[in-house]
């Protein structure tokens, strides 16, 4: 079975160790990378490990409205 955020996961977790290793320039780009992969690492506990379903779709609700808060404050911080 074909599992896209596996896929996701496992190529931002690449590219943000390509960017960290390669040039500290690519870090500003990869900074999404890293947050898409905590984003969808937690989300899939969540989906995992949560049998109700209110309880799962307000905690993955949770998750995506903080990946895009600490992003935007990451992103505030160094320009």
């Amino acid at each position: 079975m074909f599992n896209l955020e596996w896929l996701l996961i496992r190529f931002s977790s690449l590219f943000t160790l390509l960017g960290i290793i390669l040039d500290l320039e690519i870090v500003f780009f990869v900074i999404g990378f890293l947050f898409m992969h905590i984003s969808l690492g937690i989300s899939s506990i969540f989906y995992d490990y949560v049998h109700i379903k209110k309880l799962k779709c307000f905690s993955i609700f949770l998750v995506k409205i903080l990946s895009i808060e600490i992003t935007k404050n990451i992103i505030e911080l160094f320009f």
